[in-house]
């Protein structure tokens, strides 16, 4: 599961993965655009042209962390089918965000 916590209305926010039961945050500036596009389509949420906003939505509470950023091509199906550098702790500074807009349709894969 993933969703997004701290942002002004529901298609922002702090990127957040449940692992194991227990909700861990996204670490990194390296959350890049591909990445953005498969959290907001995973979500149901318009995709087609989503940001990553990293720092933007530090100001929420100090939890553990999964992952530094997520490296996707834009086509998975969920965001654990992305390749990451897992498991250390940041802090709130280093947080990954997301912004999603656009909208809902099938994005065209990149080439791998």
């Amino acid at each position: 599961q993933v969703r997004l916590t701290g942002g002004d209305v529901s298609t922002e926010g702090n990127v957040e993965i449940c692992n194991n039961g227990q909700w861990n945050g996204v670490c990194g500036s390296a959350m890049y655009f591909g990445a953005a596009i498969v959290v907001c389509a995973q979500l149901g949420l318009p995709y087609t042209n989503a940001q990553s906003n990293s720092y933007r939505y530090s100001k929420y509470p100090i939890m553990p962390s999964y992952g530094n950023g997520f490296s996707c091509y834009g086509y998975e199906s969920s965001i654990m089918g992305c390749s990451s550098s897992c498991c250390y702790s940041c802090d709130l500074s280093s947080r990954a965000g997301v912004t999603c807009r656009g909208n809902v349709a099938q994005p065209t894969p990149s080439v791998p």
